[in-house]
């Protein structure tokens, strides 16, 4: 199948650490096949389960193929942080890792670390903008050939290729914020890491449409053409043009409303979702706003193995 395919596991089921393993050794073992899996997506909702971007560096010695994209929540964590961790995770996956920046609105998700108050959806968009910026500069800010470990002169970097970012962003709720760098990571094995944003509503398409390289509409904006239509433009609009997949909710026994996750079967959800919103096809939709693929939320670890292995659940 060309369609681009990826596969979320819900934040509650990161936990599981034996059934991971056996969802990265199943969408691994993919490539080459009729279902090829290019991205494994840990979420994380920041308050409850495991940190999705450890997970995903415990899981990437267990790989060789799949790129792992861990969610990571942006509103309330240092953006310096957010590029030391995902530079780190690349270094682990050699060069296999992106990231997928999320939003925290709500007044829990302040509370837990207390530094400021919760914002809007516009609000908290806007500011992971100015921080995958930053996380990109900070990336690169260690030229690729910055590390010679000389023993001659005692000196494991050129300090002449390690730069300082001098970046100066606004936050959530208003506030002026400066980084300085540069980072503590040496550039990660591919550079810049794709980024993956969720789209819901028209601040996430407007932030896909900035910064995103692969951009998920949540499936329920296409209960209805315009809906559908506004978002797919809205991503359109903007210099990134990312590739765009759309959710498709698993069962516990790993099914699409439709039936088994198969090759036909999400071709068809594809092709319906851009005969929706007026694209003839998903060729197409390499060449104007439309579907090009579909990302399989899982519930559980084994509804993902059950739908990658034609029914078959993990042990």
């Amino acid at each position: 199948m060309n369609l681009p395919l990826a596969v979320a596991i819900a934040p509650q089921a990161t936990t599981e650490f034996n059934a991971l393993t056996s969802v990265i050794r199943q969408a691994d073992s993919t490539a080459g096949g009729e279902l090829p899996v290019r991205w494994l997506v840990l979420r994380d909702d920041f308050v409850s389960g495991a940190d999705a971007l450890t997970v995903s560096a415990w899981l990437a010695p267990q790989s060789e193929h799949i790129e792992l994209v861990p969610e990571v929540p942006v509103t309330h964590n240092e953006p310096f942080h957010v590029s030391t961790a995902t530079a780190t995770l690349d270094f682990a996956s050699t060069g296999r890792a992106g990231y997928s920046p999320s939003v925290q609105t709500d007044a829990s998700a302040a509370s837990a670390v207390g530094r400021r108050s919760a914002a809007g959806a516009d609000a908290v968009w806007d500011e992971a903008g100015h921080v995958d910026d930053v996380v990109h500069r900070l990336w690169a800010s260690w030229e690729p050939d910055a590390v010679i470990r000389d023993e001659a002169t005692g000196r494991f970097i050129d300090r002449d290729k390690v730069h300082y970012v001098d970046f100066t962003g606004t936050d959530s709720v208003g506030g002026e914020f400066t980084v300085k760098g540069p980072s503590i990571t040496p550039r990660p094995p591919r550079g810049e890491l794709p980024v993956l944003v969720r789209v819901s509503d028209d601040a996430s398409a407007r932030a896909a449409a900035r910064f995103a390289d692969v951009a998920v509409l949540d499936a329920d904006a296409f209960t209805d053409a315009q809906t559908g239509r506004r978002l797919l433009d809205a991503v359109a609009t903007g210099p990134a043009r990312p590739t765009v997949l759309l959710s498709v909710a698993l069962t516990e026994e790993g099914r699409t409303a439709r039936g088994e996750a198969t090759a036909s079967v999400l071709s068809a959800l594809v092709d319906e979702a851009n005969e929706l919103v007026g694209v003839e096809s998903a060729a197409e939709a390499t060449d104007v706003a439309g579907v090009e693929g579909i990302l399989l939320d899982a519930p559980t670890p084994d509804a993902a193995v059950a739908a990658l292995s034609g029914g078959e659940r993990a042990n």
